[in-house]
């Protein structure tokens, strides 16, 4: 959203703060301010983008088109179109998409003749977001410092497959048959080969399916079909498994074998180490 910055930096009434960057997507946060009646603010929006509305209004029009929303919803949006905020007091997530990801999204999910994809003078739809919806934007903020890349990487992508699920009343569902996981093994044995060699490293969900030829969220749902794993739970499996022949052979300090391993604190490595071998770290050794 290069020119809608532009604006944000001329007035007070709008504040723009950065929270995260990704290889294929940056999150911002975006307060608005304005209430006098006849006044509104133009914008341009240049890529593809979801929408959180955290609080307050949002109220914004492109063409002929109101949209009038609050906290509680949220809203996609294609890339490239000018848009005009309406006076609001609110607050919203930013959930800003390379066009790289956007034409890659398009193509693997065939979205080029679906309602809202497939039509070119659609260009923006708001919902109610789901249960689901609401509590992984919140697991995201909370998370934004303290969780690795390819976390980061995989809750995005699930926040984005739910909205999905809203537009269409339907999860959309990825079958593989024996043709397809045959085509897909070379898939799935380089992006094992990098997790193997780059378990200790908090690598991206990029730099995984870039390796092994595929789009990130083409690749998300292969490795989970294919391995019954989505690809944060089979690295963090590396991970303990690192460090459960570590506690069983060295005296290295747990929290030395915790960030050796690439576990982002100690504290984290003791809870999710006790949720799969059902005792802490310190009795395991002992």
């Amino acid at each position: 959203m290069s020119e809608q910055r532009q604006i944000l930096n001329q007035t007070d009434k709008l504040s723009l703060s950065y929270l995260y960057q990704s290889d294929f997507y940056e999150i911002k946060n975006w307060a608005f301010s304005f209430l006098e009646e006849k006044e509104t603010l133009a914008g341009f929006n240049d890529c593809f983008c979801l929408v959180y509305v955290k609080k307050g209004t949002y109220l914004f029009d492109y063409y002929r088109e109101q949209h009038d929303t609050h906290s509680g919803q949220v809203i996609i949006e294609k890339p490239n179109f000018k848009y005009r905020l309406r006076p609001a007091n609110g607050e919203c997530s930013l959930f800003n998409f390379t066009d790289v990801f956007y034409q890659q999204f398009i193509e693997d999910l065939n979205l080029k003749n679906s309602f809202f994809f497939g039509n070119e003078n659609l260009l923006s739809l708001s919902m109610k977001a789901s249960p689901e919806c609401e509590y992984l934007h919140f697991h995201i903020m909370q998370n934004l410092v303290v969780i690795g890349k390819l976390e980061m990487d995989c809750l995005v992508l699930e926040l984005l497959h739910h909205v999905l699920a809203i537009i269409n009343n339907a999860s959309y569902q990825f079958e593989l048959d024996a043709a397809l996981k045959k085509f897909h093994l070379p898939t799935l044995e380089r992006a094992k080969d990098y997790i193997h060699q780059h378990f200790k490293e908090d690598i991206s969900l990029q730099e995984i399916s870039a390796y092994s030829y595929v789009s990130p969220f083409h690749f998300s749902r292969i490795f989970k079909k294919m391995t019954s794993f989505s690809p944060i739970q089979y690295l963090q499996n590396i991970r303990l498994k690192h460090c459960e022949m570590l506690l069983r052979n060295t005296n290295l300090p747990i929290a030395e074998l915790a960030l050796s391993a690439g576990f982002s604190s100690a504290e984290y490595f003791a809870t999710v180490f006790k949720q799969k071998y059902k005792t802490s770290p310190t009795r395991y050794r002992r």
